[in-house]
């Protein structure tokens, strides 16, 4: 099989270029894509073409000669009652040399069970939650997000002051500036982005997990303060109508605030449905 690995702009366009370096169909390529084409952080840095290898077969020549045996399947059919007076011993050959070979894989059995059972356990890793909070490494942790992240404002052009305040739960970094409202998004999707990069690139170093939140200017308390005024008016709602109220999809840390705003009302309850990312809360009301 002859491959050759390509890379372009586009997967389609490494496909062509591959193809044309093989001179074969496109119908005759064996087409894997190695990595997809990435426009990269926001569009902006980081941007990565597609690779992909292209394969052409190469067609068998000598597999097809192996026809000759055909003279021997002539004689073997003429002693028909040599054949039914040693199939009886055959049989009994056969079992008898299927009974240990039987035997034998039993025996592995359990070998291959525990072996595919500790495959199945990944290696007890040293939990995050388990190790011991550490000051120092906590510290580490928040010079290592702003180092992150002071290279992603570096190559989007940003002017990003980051203000950092710290308790055992989390790392708080408050970023100011102008024209920010890039770094938010649509109900904070871009942002909830940007902080899971960031706890990414600045958690890998230690075995306790040291939470970094984002927030931009206090975007993080006004979602709040809004999510919590739908959620007592939706509730509202369900109340007068009686029916169940779904509302849009949201991330776990927003169906959350929703949930808590409601835990005390026992007028209605709460409860999240559907897959994510597309999981909703549904306030229905208590009868």
């Amino acid at each position: 099989m002859r491959t050759v690995r390509v890379t372009a702009k586009t997967v389609e366009a490494a496909v062509e270029d591959g193809i044309k370096q093989l001179g074969i169909s496109r119908e005759e390529a064996i087409v894997h894509v190695v990595e997809q084409p990435s426009g990269g952080l926001f569009g902006l840095i980081h941007k990565k073409p597609a690779v992909v290898d292209v394969s052409a077969v190469d067609e068998p020549e000598a597999e097809e000669t192996p026809e000759a045996p055909k003279a021997e399947e002539t004689p073997a059919e003429a002693p028909k009652a040599e054949e039914t007076k040693e199939e009886p011993a055959k049989e009994g050959t056969e079992e008898a040399a299927e009974a240990p070979a039987e035997a034998a894989e039993e025996s592995k059995e359990p070998e291959e069970t525990e072996s595919k059972e500790n495959e199945e356990k990944p290696a007890h890793k040293e939990g995050r939650e388990e190790a011991p909070f550490n000051a120092e490494e906590q510290e580490q942790t928040a010079e290592e997000a702003k180092k992150f992240l002071e290279n992603v404002f570096k190559g989007m052009h940003l002017n990003v002051t980051m203000e950092k305040m710290m308790n055992e739960d989390r790392i708080l970094l408050s970023l100011h500036g102008e024209g920010l409202g890039i770094l938010i998004g649509k109900h904070g999707q871009t942002l909830d982005a940007l902080q899971y990069l960031t706890n990414l690139a600045a958690g890998k170093s230690f075995c306790h997990h040291y939470f970094v939140m984002l927030d931009v200017e206090n975007y993080r308390e006004r979602r709040q303060d809004t999510l919590e005024a739908l959620a007592h008016r939706l509730a509202g709602k369900a109340r007068r109508t009686g029916e169940p109220v779904k509302l849009e999809p949201m991330p776990a840390g927003e169906r959350r605030i929703i949930h808590l705003a409601l835990q005390d009302d026992p007028s209605v309850s709460t409860e999240s449905e559907g897959e994510a990312p597309y999981r909703y809360v549904v306030i229905s009301p208590n009868r």
